[in-house]
């Protein structure tokens, strides 16, 4: 209620706002905004499971984290961020890929209803019954189109699982891209496994690869996973049967709360020779950055296969432009630099920027960048909404128009990716 009421004050002053839940976001003024207000969400972050623990209603400012661990008391659980720090807000209206999309879809596809406060104040349900463009336009659809205060999630059943980071020298660069290849391309998927692998560089280590591992059951080094575990000259090996709630904790990025951070990512197909190439590029990439202390530079590469849209399909579908994946699948590359000091901003920006675009331009003449950027990892210089393609974008700008007239979420919002 105290949203909405925010709404029909700010709204009739022209007053320009930002919506925050978890904060995730890494472009400046996402998350805030200056000469304005910020509409914080943290409050509320209540987690009630139904009676028969089938769905789980979520206020909008929980973090996946708490989410987590309040559901592994019931054993089940949401396949929402990969992250515990993260927004169930923000991530699932940018469609929120998890270790386990290939078992239930991502976040927004095992939403069963948003609470939505719009434009004039109003509070509406959206689901498979009620608003039902609204509804599907939220699958995706990021802060373009009202204020999601709740989500209501189909659960699934989940116990311990087995995880964790295997980290390897970077002369094994060859072998990862072909367990990634293979691992994407298996068309007996086994929908328990989630998998990503970064390429991971910061001065105190120099670059190294390292692999997170996910399994469903608690199942030690699953045959899925195998290829990747033999993979030699292993720096060390946290893999161990755990459970959601911890797994959310561990972070690739190697970085500490209260670091600068930049972001960006892209699409690719899944291809070996590829791999190779783009490693080079991050590799090549490090000249960039002299001079600046405690940078961590990241690029990982996360399986995006076939299954994930059945998945999605089975729910009633999203508006993310992926339906049309088939084998050998795709990956989606996501950049990522953490750093302290505000004084190097310009050179890493400068830097990433370069990156993106020699990524951009390389994989464009190798035929394997795809159209599809995810929302929830999108730079600062990219439009993730229009990669939806074009049947998805003209559909939410519809939708948008429906339930936002005079589009204040486009006016009064200044922050995020706009229609």
């Amino acid at each position: 209620m105290d949203v909405s009421r925010a709404l029909r004050f700010l709204v009739p002053l022209s007053c320009k706002f930002a919506i925050r839940a978890g904060g995730f976001g890494t472009v400046p003024g996402i998350a805030n905004i200056k000469g304005g207000v910020t509409l914080d969400l943290r409050g509320l972050n209540d987690v009630t499971l139904n009676n028969d623990n089938s769905t789980v209603e979520v206020g909008t400012g929980a973090t996946w984290g708490a989410v987590y661990t309040q559901l592994q008391t019931a054993s089940v659980t949401v396949a929402g961020s990969r992250a515990g720090s993260v927004g169930v807000g923000g991530s699932t209206l940018g469609g929120g890929f998890g270790y386990f999309a290939p078992k239930a879809g991502f976040a927004a596809d095992q939403v069963i209803a948003f609470q939505v406060v719009l434009a004039n104040g109003n509070i509406v349900t959206a689901s498979a019954t009620q608003n039902i463009a609204l509804y599907k336009a939220l699958k995706g659809g990021a802060s373009n189109l009202g204020i999601v205060t709740r989500i209501t999630f189909k659960t699934f059943a989940i116990g311990d699982i087995w995880g964790g980071d295997i980290f390897y020298n970077k002369t094994t660069i060859d072998a990862h891209a072909q367990a990634l290849y293979d691992f994407t391309s298996n068309p007996s998927y086994d929908t328990n496994a989630g998998y990503l692998v970064s390429f991971v560089y910061n001065p105190s280590f120099g670059t190294i690869i390292a692999s997170r591992l996910a399994y469903a059951e608690p199942t030690a080094n699953p045959p899925v996973f195998q290829a990747i575990t033999a993979i030699p000259e292993q720096l060390n090996d946290t893999t161990q049967i755990t459970n959601v709630a911890a797994l959310s904790n561990l972070s690739l990025s190697f970085s500490a709360a209260g670091y600068r951070q930049d972001n960006w990512d892209l699409t690719f197909e899944n291809n070996v020779v590829w791999y190779k190439s783009l490693y080079g590029l991050f590799q090549n990439s490090l000249s960039g950055l002299k001079g600046v202390e405690n940078v961590t530079w990241a690029l990982t590469l996360e399986p995006i296969v076939p299954v994930i849209n059945t998945q999605s399909q089975a729910t009633g579908g999203n508006i993310l432009g992926l339906d049309n994946t088939t084998l050998p699948g795709l990956a989606l590359g996501v950049f990522s630099a953490t750093w302290q000091s505000p004084d190097k901003d310009k050179q890493i920006y400068d830097a990433s920027d370069k990156l993106l675009k020699k990524v951009t331009d390389v994989a464009n003449k190798a035929k394997v960048l795809k159209q599809y950027v995810d929302v929830n990892y999108a730079g600062r210089k990219q439009n993730p909404i229009a990669s939806f393609g074009p049947a998805n974008y003209a559909f939410l700008k519809q939708v948008a128009k429906q339930v936002d007239p005079n589009g204040v979420f486009q006016k009064l919002v200044p922050g995020g990716f706009k229609l």
